[in-house]
């Protein structure tokens, strides 16, 4: 059976899948793949634990690598962390993310502060965070009753040399051992970017397609929550190896070299796996 055909909703990450790392080099055959979506009349959008670019510029670097891609085509852990802190009327933050993005925050309302006494620690990717950088977050944790807030937890990510570099979740796990409360995740695997997603593009999980670089982190909640699934080899894993760290019955139901392969694969003629389907 072809399931591509039968699904119009494509929710695809960024990094690792269009794009190799954060130097927004496409991934071979990736440009005409992603913009030949939208004239055989499939939804799409871009669903990202990005936390580096501000939804702006990452369209604008999509562009430049010649993606035919709009703003609201793409939903961020940037944007739903926002809407999550603003909801709870926590809006002075320890900002423990990429220095360039202070003003992001600023411009959507939020007061950053510059020691402890805040709302929320939130952490971001910032290769350059050091265990000075987080001295502030134990008092905000421990005297200032913060939550802690990760964007995403990913232990890792490519940074714009193809460097592996330690992500938000590897702070978070140190952190959440002096938070009196659980950390919250905002971005995937958590269930609220996904939702947020369908949402915005008008579809239901039986009827969309996840595409990742990421079946531990981004994949496993996808298919849980009735979506197909393909993983491909263009980021941060570049073979099967992987899934021996997953349970069978959470692996992908589809995986190629990169994204232009992946009606070929689904449709026999090319290379695909059906596990667990």
């Amino acid at each position: 059976m072809n399931r591509i055909s039968q699904l119009r909703s494509y929710l695809i990450d960024i990094e690792g899948v269009l794009v190799r790392d954060k130097r927004y080099e496409p991934v071979p055959g990736s440009v005409d793949w992603f913009n030949g979506l939208a004239a055989d009349g499939r939804r799409r959008i871009l669903v990202s634990n990005n936390t580096t670019h501000a939804p702006e510029d990452l369209i604008a670097a999509l562009a430049g690598a010649g993606f035919e891609v709009a703003i609201d085509e793409l939903v961020t852990t940037l944007e739903v962390g926002a809407r999550l802190l603003t909801g709870w009327g926590k809006t002075r933050i320890l900002w423990l993310g990429a220095p360039g993005m202070a003003d992001w925050w600023r411009g959507n309302g939020f007061e950053l502060a510059a020691d402890g006494r805040c709302d929320a620690v939130v952490l971001g990717a910032n290769p350059d965070l050091g265990v000075d950088d987080l001295r502030p977050a134990l008092a905000a944790l421990l005297d200032h009753d913060a939550e802690l807030v990760a964007l995403h937890r990913n232990m890792f990510y490519l940074d714009g040399r193809g460097e592996r570099r330690f992500g938000p979740g590897y702070h978070c796990a140190g952190l959440a051992g002096v938070a009196r409360r659980a950390p919250v995740v905002v971005g995937k695997p958590q269930e609220r970017i996904y939702r947020r997603a369908l949402e915005k593009i008008g579809g239901r999980a039986e009827e969309a397609l996840f595409i990742s670089d990421d079946p531990v982190n981004d994949l496993i909640t996808a298919k849980k929550l009735g979506m197909t699934t393909a993983f491909v080899l263009s980021g941060k894993y570049p073979d099967h190896a992987v899934l021996g760290r997953m349970d069978q019955e959470d692996w992908p139901h589809i995986i190629v070299e990169n994204p232009a392969a992946i009606e070929a694969a689904a449709s026999g003629t090319g290379d695909t796996l059906e596990e667990g389907v």
